[in-house]
């Protein structure tokens, strides 16, 4: 299904499908967290989706359920040292008693109480004890010491309650594969929602049917669209001998013939009983530079103008500044190149002027290029169809830093492709569909590793740094352009942003979940507990650092779409 949305119900439609997610994810992954605690018998205080004011709460046996008002993250609260914390020598506190134990401590003294005073010492249960003991100095100067009641109650205030846990249904008193166990769930089942949502993508879809070399679809746009059709066989290859019986065989020995950047194949086709050639012009991307001729088949040349014609920007791309201040824009035409190489990863030696008089020129000079500064001269469409000097020349065009070959390839992306624009034939085959899902899964496993690496100790030229992460604000942009496409891609998104999320928290950062098993890392060399107020500390200090990460990344994302001063995407 596919929504004709503009303007102010893009964005609602997109919002809504937004929280959907991130809410999905964040359930999933908490849920995690929270099951397996509550079967290794740790006593979960709160279950919260959200951040913020709670907006609904509902208690269940000893967990409050908490909906916050702000969509983002979540938390389980577990029983640990949390109320070691709360109580300190020489709090007012008050009492209630039965049978000479206590049954509840009342932070506000004021609260009705059978005993009143300063608390003296809060013994919490340990594994040497299970026992809890309080003492207080009365108001009339006797020093007592009692016993906590199992499931006694530390009240805050008339509306905020809490069990206090003995020692066995805490965090700390499990083993620590059980507290392993516990933290890795989160993220484990965010990589389980992701291989679920995959393998329902492809139940929905279908796999390609490698088996068989007939085109199942011909995409719009592409050159081949005038000269292939859906039930044509691919038989072979106009210059090899091999014959082609299936898809497989197909890529094969397509990917041969690229290898000398051709710009046209003729293929063997059989269509009605008969074999034909059919010779088609590749539509390419040169994904180093994100352009492509995609959408230009009935593009006519301005008379006197000879060169490359711009159609669709194919990719992401990179300015001086890596701000993407692109200086082409689909219907350019690029009629010179100059290529200045690095040295040293920071100066460039300026190459020379090479004319440009057709796509194959360009692929020519870009095939070889690794990490490069590009300049162009190109006529501007947009200045001609004005009456202005159509032409931008080399020293005033921006200058385009080229995707290396190193970041293109972590992300699994070609320098050049060369697209004909079909597809084969897809159905449902279990074995297949299940297949798929774990690719896709492992996949987007394997690519936020390899963006890490270039993040943080890249070989070459820098090209990835905390300027291209992106926030919330930047996730909501991609839903905003996927709301349109379908449930399909929202479906294949969801799956990839959980595995990222399922990542980004086993980092060894001691505020995520993986910080927290470094802790348990660092028990299991040592055989003893690290401190905790050390271990709170950190947590905080990284914490801090998160949140100011967070607050620079989505100011980026502001200032990248234009919020403030255009509205969102203009709309």
């Amino acid at each position: 299904m596919i929504l004709a949305l503009t303007g102010f119900w893009l964005v609602v439609v997109s919002l809504i499908v937004f929280i959907l997610i991130i809410g999905l994810i964040i359930v999933i992954h908490e849920f995690g967290h929270f099951l397996v605690a509550r079967k290794a018998g740790i006593l979960c205080y709160e279950f919260s989706i959200g951040m913020g004011p709670c907006i609904y709460k509902h208690q269940f046996k000893n967990t409050l359920f908490c909906l916050r008002a702000i969509p983002i993250g979540g938390y389980v609260s577990m029983a640990d040292d949390d109320i070691s914390l709360l109580i300190n020598k020489g709090d007012r506190i008050g009492l209630l008693l039965d049978d000479d134990e206590v049954i509840k401590i009342n932070a506000d003294s004021n609260l009705t109480a059978d005993i009143k005073g300063q608390v003296v010492e809060y013994k919490a249960a340990s594994i040497e004890d299970n026992q809890t003991y309080i003492t207080i100095l009365t108001d009339d100067g006797n020093e007592l010491t009692y016993t906590l009641k199992a499931k006694a109650i530390y009240s805050l205030n008339q509306k905020n309650n809490m069990v206090i846990p003995n020692y066995k249904e805490t965090f700390s008193a499990k083993p620590l594969w059980k507290r392993f166990l516990t933290l890795f769930a989160g993220p484990f089942m965010n990589f389980v929602l992701a291989i679920i949502i995959y393998f329902i993508y492809y139940c929905a879809i279908g796999v390609p049917n490698y088996n068989s070399n007939v085109i199942g679809s011909v995409g719009t746009g592409y050159a081949s669209s005038s000269y292939l059709y859906a039930g044509d066989a691919i038989v072979g290859i106009s210059g090899y001998e091999d014959t082609i019986n299936s898809w497989t065989d197909f890529e094969k020995l397509i990917d041969e013939y690229n290898k000398d950047y051709p710009e046209s194949v003729t293929l063997k086709v059989l269509r009605n009983g008969q074999i034909i050639d059919v010779t088609v012009n590749y539509s390419i991307i040169i994904n180093s530079i994100g352009i492509s001729n995609l959408e230009i088949a009935d593009y006519t040349l301005p008379s006197g103008v000879n060169g490359a014609v711009v159609g669709n920007i194919a990719l992401n791309y990179v300015d001086e500044n890596n701000i993407g201040t692109y200086p082409l824009e689909s219907g350019d035409i690029i009629t010179e190149i100059r290529v200045d190489r690095y040295i040293n990863n920071t100066q460039t030696i300026k190459g020379e002027v090479i004319p440009i008089t057709s796509w194959q020129d360009l692929i020519d000079n870009l095939a070889y290029v690794d990490a490069a500064q590009v300049r162009f001269t190109y006529y501007d469409t947009a200045k001609a169809a004005e009456g202005l000097d159509p032409y931008v020349y080399i020293d005033d065009c921006a200058p385009l830093n080229t995707w290396s070959n190193e970041t293109l390839s972590s992300q699994n992306v070609e320098k050049i492709q060369f697209l004909i624009g079909i597809s084969p034939t897809y159905h449902f085959e279990l074995g297949g569909v299940i297949s798929a899902a774990f690719t896709n899964f492992w996949s987007d496993f394997t690519l936020v590793f390899r963006t890490l690496k270039l993040l943080i100790a890249p070989s070459g030229i820098r090209q990835v740094g905390v300027s291209n992460l992106t926030s919330v604000v930047g996730i909501f942009d991609m839903v905003l352009q996927l709301v349109q496409t379908g449930i399909l891609p929202i479906l294949a998104f969801t799956a990839m942003l959980s595995v990222n999320i399922g990542i980004m928290n086993l980092l060894p950062i001691p505020a995520l979940d993986g910080g927290r098993i470094i802790f348990l890392l660092y028990e299991l060399i040592t055989r003893r507990k690290p401190n905790k107020n050390f271990e709170n500390i950190l947590t905080i200090i990284f914490f801090v650092l998160l949140m100011l990460l967070f607050i620079f990344v989505t100011y980026n994302d502001i200032m990248r779409f234009n919020i403030i001063s255009n509205g969102w995407r203009k709309l």
